[in-house]
């Protein structure tokens, strides 16, 4: 039987980011779940609670999908009554998306869902811990998206 070659450290720490991305998507699904929201509305309300009102196509930007699915997503969350659109006061041509007030409520019921989690899960963690975690973490991100294409790198939210 042929030996398989052992995996350099990058592609090991790839494998590892592929893990970590897979769990964190489930993890946001029992989120998004506990709350009985969808995992689009579960983003998009996290994104607008933290940066407030944008446009349909900053959140594409924001979310690196194609303006259409999040302009689907947005319609949805307005048809669920949690995004409002809105003309912007500086320029009338230009069309925002903020939180309404259910909105508002879900992204502060997300919030204690998340605070609780993440008790749960980092009980055992030192603040340094999480704090070095969290430094490793910007780091990869910022070294991947220096990979991507200029056109989806984006600022991290």
């Amino acid at each position: 039987m042929p030996s398989v070659p052992p995996e350099a450290p990058p592609q090991l720490l790839l494998r590892s980011v592929e893990a970590f991305s897979r769990a964190l998507r489930e993890s946001s699904l029992g989120v998004a779940r506990e709350v009985g929201c969808s995992k689009g509305a579960f983003a998009i309300v996290r994104i607008l609670e933290r940066r407030g009102t944008l446009q349909v196509s900053d959140l594409a930007h924001i979310l690196r999908v194609d303006i259409s699915v999040a302009s689907r997503q947005v319609s949805q969350l307005v048809d669920d009554g949690l995004v409002e659109r809105a003309v912007d006061h500086g320029d009338r041509r230009v069309r925002t998306v903020r939180l309404s007030p259910a909105g508002r409520s879900l992204a502060v019921e997300i919030a204690a869902v998340l605070e609780r989690r993440a008790h749960e899960v980092f009980a055992d963690w030192s603040p340094q811990e999480l704090l070095d975690a969290r430094a490793t973490l910007d780091r990869l991100t910022a070294t991947i998206a220096d990979l991507a294409p200029a056109e989806a790198v984006l600022t991290p939210a």
